[in-house]
């Protein structure tokens, strides 16, 4: 089946003759905790909204969009009354690692979350009942929705190839409800791909503070601006950068797998996921070259539609109107320090490259994305329901997006 396409949005606040037929929506708060959700027929959930479109003039309330991130609320994100103004159901929940950033090994984990909703969507809901679902992931719930619909449509062993650093846990993955399409907006390209680019490959020896200065992305003798945390790198510096960057990913894959097989040999169980072995990565939060300098990772490789806010529709190559956003203030201190185990970081925050990674203004290269569960090009592969991408223009997925759409099978 063809994907729909893609599109950049400047804002959120982008008008369309629609705007004139906003309906008034009905919000229902099911649950607010674990207790309660479960009493709502909604297990394994920790919040969760439904809206409707009161009256359903439009005859869309049988359209359901589900709305989920990993790690943040999403309950009142914007989109979840606005597709409901629209005519559209939402039901926007949250799950068990709200705040949590770094508390999972998969993305499997929120997975039963999403089994809940969807079985809710398909069989309590009713006047209208819900006939399409479909999954809308934002920033990190992109990744999130392609996982799960991965899955739903080919089963666990979609995540436990050998291509994988490490395989998904499989407990509750069989016979997910599908849905009827996927929307990734915002969404960028994994939970692993984003620890990539942030890893710091100035630390010597994980020792916050033992730094090579030559390879310090905030140094101003390299190009950082502290005033306005905005950077221009030579592009000597961003080589020599990224590559390093790729190598010190690649020691600290090493370095937790050596553990892991280890603790395999000390326990005598080749099922021992590293769970109890921690697993510290001093500046693995921070430190990403395309956040300062916007000459790198901030336009479109092709030709693509953008939605103006003046509603033309031009084609043209896009280029982010976004401002810098470096990150100084984190990348020196313990916060930009992940305190993890070994299974939290070889199953959610670690990606291989393949010998070509490089950043540049319109592309990020040298990424094997098979190797994650959590890479949201790979779960696109096993995709075959319609999917539409969008991309905020002030944002800095708008080559990550176009690079999802490119990525994934047309059907």
């Amino acid at each position: 089946m063809a994907t729909f396409g893609i599109a950049l949005l400047l804002s959120l606040a982008c008008k369309s003759a629609a705007d004139a037929q906003l309906q008034p929506v009905t919000t229902t708060v099911l649950c607010n905790s674990v207790p309660t959700c479960t009493a709502a027929q909604l297990p394994n959930v920790n919040a969760a909204t439904l809206r409707r479109a009161a009256g359903d003039v439009l005859g869309r309330s049988h359209i359901a969009v589900l709305i989920m991130h990993p790690h943040s609320g999403y309950t009142s994100f914007a989109a979840c009354a606005g597709l409901t103004q629209r005519g559209f159901t939402t039901l926007c929940i949250n799950g068990p690692f709200n705040g949590n950033q770094f508390g999972y090994y998969g993305l499997e984990q929120s997975v039963p979350s999403l089994r809940s909703a969807m079985n809710y969507l398909r069989n309590i809901v009713s006047g209208p009942a819900i006939t399409k679902v479909v999954l809308l992931g934002h920033s990190g719930g992109g990744a999130l929705m392609t996982f799960y619909q991965n899955i739903a449509e080919n089963g666990p062993g979609a995540c436990t190839g050998p291509e994988k650093i490490i395989p998904c846990v499989t407990d509750n993955l069989s016979n997910l409800p599908k849905a009827d399409g996927v929307i990734s907006f915002d969404g960028h390209l994994g939970n692993a791909f984003e620890t990539l680019t942030y890893v710091d490959p100035a630390v010597i020896g994980n020792v916050l503070n033992n730094r090579d200065p030559s390879l310090d992305m905030f140094s101003a003798a390299n190009g950082y601006n502290a005033a306005t945390d905005g950077a221009v790198y030579s592009s000597a510096f961003a080589k020599r950068f990224t590559a390093a960057q790729a190598v010190r990913n690649s020691d600290l894959i090493s370095q937790a797998l050596d553990l892991l097989q280890q603790r395999r040999i000390q326990t005598g169980s080749p099922n021992d996921m590293g769970d109890s072995i921690p697993f510290d990565v001093v500046g693995s939060i921070a430190a990403r070259l395309f956040q300062p300098d916007l000459d790198f990772v901030s336009c479109t490789k092709n030709v693509e539609v953008l939605l103006a806010r003046d509603g033309t529709r031009p084609t043209q190559k896009i280029c982010s109107v976004r401002t810098p956003s470096g990150r100084l203030s984190t990348g020196l201190i313990d916060a930009s320090t992940q305190h993890v185990n070994v299974h939290i970081w070889l199953g959610a925050q670690s990606l291989r490259t393949n010998g070509r990674y490089t950043q540049a203004l319109d592309d990020v290269t040298g990424i094997d994305y098979a190797s994650s569960n959590t890479s949201t090009v790979n779960n696109l592969q096993g995709i075959t329901v319609p999917e539409l991408f969008i991309a905020n223009g002030a944002h800095y997925f708008v080559r990550p997006v176009e690079i999802e759409y490119q990525l994934t099978k047309k059907y």
